[in-house]
């Protein structure tokens, strides 16, 4: 017992993790609902009892020092553990819950449509869906497992796999063709309305893959959900880049066409992320290798 009285206290070493996850005094405070002072003054507390630097501070950014990187990777995996045993205790079914955050389209598109298979198969796993259009932070939050969008090099620090491919290619109705003529080429493209997410990224990258050379588009605007942009494009307002696996029943009706199906951008796709460093429930499991013999 004389070992554990001697401990700093766990006040100290909370503060200490949650800002060396972030890197960044100001969003550690935001979570933990403090001052950045009060943050400094916990981190301050804890070099003196450990008597050396935990993190370096360089203008506003903070990096962890050998000793910071150490003590981190001894700390994380417990307070994880910690939090989700707490998580457990208030749920009513215990760890029988799997929680998995998505982004909205790929859960109406996709992923809702393949529960009553999970529930035929594991009629006992409870499953309770969190729309984000943000990468959930496993070390914090009560999330199980993440579909989430973009190229497999974007998390290298979670377990990942493919469980749609996202072939990006140009989508838009076939009204809107008749109403701004046949596009034929890429530049064609360049002179309609381009609908984007987060930015011209990936419409650059599509165009360098069809002739060489960036967007450079003359009108576009930014859609964050990528269910509003459908109904976007559903409306005749523009043209955006999609996955056509989703978009198989409006393609087939001939609400959607592909004016370049040969052209497309193979290696966004829709992912399942978990944690490298959380042990899986016997339920999360179950669920993990339900949706591999899915895919």
């Amino acid at each position: 017992m004389s070992n554990f009285l001697q401990l700093p206290t766990l006040n100290a070493l909370r503060t200490f993790t949650v800002a060396a996850h972030r890197l960044n005094f100001r969003q550690a405070a935001d979570d933990l609902l403090v001052s950045p002072s009060a943050i400094s003054h916990q981190i301050k507390w804890l070099e003196e009892y450990l008597g050396c630097q935990l993190f370096l501070r360089k203008n506003r950014t903070v990096e962890l020092t050998e000793e910071g990187q150490f003590l981190f990777s001894r700390l994380k995996r417990p307070f994880a553990d910690i939090s989700q045993a707490l998580s457990d205790m208030r749920m009513p079914y215990g760890r029988s819950r799997v929680n998995i955050s998505l982004r909205p389209f790929v859960s109406v598109m996709w992923f809702t449509k393949m529960l009553g298979d999970l529930w035929l198969k594991h009629p006992s796993i409870q499953v309770n869906l969190i729309h984000n259009l943000q990468v959930p932070d496993f070390g914090r939050d009560n999330i199980d497992f993440a579909i989430v969008w973009g190229k497999a090099k974007f998390w290298p620090h979670l377990e990942i796999h493919q469980v749609v491919p996202g072939d990006l290619t140009p989508v838009c109705t076939p009204a809107y063709i008749e109403a701004h003529g046949p596009i034929n080429s890429p530049d064609d493209l360049r002179k309609l309305t381009l609908i984007h997410d987060e930015g011209l990224m990936a419409w650059d990258e599509w165009f360098i893959r069809a002739d060489g050379k960036p967007a450079s588009a003359k009108k576009f605007f930014n859609i964050d959900d990528t269910n509003v942009r459908l109904h976007a494009v559903l409306d005749g307002q523009g043209i955006m880049l999609s996955c056509p696996t989703l978009l198989k029943e409006y393609l087939s009706e001939g609400k959607l066409i592909l004016p370049f199906p040969d052209i497309c951008l193979e290696d966004y796709a829709y992912f399942l992320a978990y944690s490298k460093d959380k042990d899986l429930s016997e339920q999360a499991a179950i669920f993990l290798n339900w949706i591999k013999s899915i895919v």
